[in-house]
């Protein structure tokens, strides 16, 4: 049975519920709704989110988000560094089938989560959450105006660029996509205080499911500079670059560094066919995101009894 709420309580969280769903066209890259700023981001398909969810989050974590990971077909990760403290922020959007006005009354029902302005938060968790339409949740571990507003955008005006330069769209098709903009500059001032002055425009890993290979992944690994006189110059740093890159978040359980074939292709310096283990992708990822990723679910599992509304 559901807990009694005040008549003025409910009237609001009814007004509140009422405001016209945003439809989230499958057409649209869900990055695109991401703050431009991140210092990485990520898009997976819900099948490997799914499949990669039980190495990546906690035990409590993935019982929370059961019922939402079943419901999602994609997730769009990105991880910014916050202030002076390098306090990571994550930003999330999954798109999926969701039971829109269920979950608006489980989060209200739910005392962990407090109801703001446009979003829900918990201050356990420090994250911010919102279900504004029946195909998506917006959840960040900052602000969330801005990735409402993003929403709200695409439904009126059209999606915002994403953050993939478009020339990279073939090559971004995959199910495990990563994205590092200007990685020179963004992941050597995260990792050693001082950037350098490296012309490339980003790092992109694509990666698909092999079922030949044991639960193993094959990718793509690209270089975008912004020349092709720059990949020219530029070959030897690259290719010690993605060895310390596949060396600190790609080398599998035993310690193997995946192999790379690199060749130039116009702005692009790529390599294909690069095998990387299951183990090497949970790696990466936890690497990458893990620590920002407790509690995209609700707190705790919602019991029928206690709001009469789960999202399942």
């Amino acid at each position: 049975m559901m807990r009694p709420v005040a008549a003025s309580a409910l009237a609001m969280l009814l007004a509140l519920s009422c405001a016209a769903p945003i439809q989230f066209s499958n057409s649209i890259d869900p990055l695109a709704l991401l703050a431009k700023d991140r210092l990485a981001y990520a898009r997976v398909s819900g099948a490997v989110a799914r499949e990669l969810a039980p190495e990546i989050m906690s035990a409590a974590d993935l019982a929370s988000a059961k019922n939402l990971l079943a419901r999602t077909k994609i997730v769009a990760l990105g991880l910014g560094q916050v202030g002076d403290d390098g306090t990571d922020s994550l930003q999330a959007v999954l798109v999926g089938d969701y039971p829109f006005r269920a979950a608006f009354f489980s989060l209200s029902a739910n005392r962990a989560w407090k109801r703001e302005k446009s979003s829900f938060y918990n201050s356990r968790l420090g994250l911010r959450a919102a279900v504004p339409g029946p195909s998506l949740v917006v959840a960040s571990k900052g602000p969330i105006d801005g990735l409402l507003e993003a929403a709200a955008s695409c439904q009126a005006s059209g999606a915002p660029p994403s953050p993939i330069p478009s020339r990279l769209s073939g090559l971004a098709s995959a199910e495990l996509v990563l994205w590092v903009p200007n990685p020179f500059k963004s992941l050597a001032e995260k990792y050693s205080g001082e950037g350098m002055d490296v012309p490339a425009l980003g790092l992109l890993i694509a990666a698909s499911p092999e079922a030949d290979k044991g639960g193993g992944y094959v990718a793509s690994v690209d270089f975008l500079m912004d020349s092709p006189e720059s990949v020219k110059i530029y070959k030897p740093l690259l290719k010690l670059t993605w060895f310390a890159i596949a060396s600190g978040f790609f080398a599998d359980a035993e310690g193997t560094i995946p192999h790379a074939d690199f060749v130039a292709k116009g702005e692009l310096y790529s390599a294909e066919g690069v095998a990387l283990s299951r183990s090497a992708i949970v790696r990466a990822l936890k690497s990458s995101f893990g620590s920002s990723l407790g509690g995209l679910g609700p707190d705790r599992p919602l019991t029928p009894g206690e709001s009469g509304h789960e999202l399942r």
